[in-house]
């Protein structure tokens, strides 16, 4: 399969828009590598994960399930 490489930002991204791509590609077998500006592991918005913004706004339920599923993943906790 494929070496696929996702490059983050340090601190806020989007937990949707990372962890549910990495476990569809994990999960056909593919392998996710990470790369950060200070090569730290990334920090998700934290707005994202609590669902604070305006009250409204939050990852879905399956997107946090993903989420913790990739944190725990060490090509994540390595970048």
């Amino acid at each position: 399969m494929s070496r696929i490489l996702v490059p983050l930002p340090d601190h806020d991204f989007d937990v949707t828009e990372v962890s549910v791509p990495w476990r569809v590609l994990t999960d056909a077998g593919h392998e996710v590598l990470f790369a950060t500006e200070a090569g730290a592991v990334p920090a998700a918005d934290p707005r994202l994960l609590t669902g604070v913004l305006f009250g409204k706004l939050g990852a879905a339920p399956d997107a946090l399930a993903c989420y913790g599923a990739l944190v725990e993943d060490a090509a994540f906790r390595a970048p």
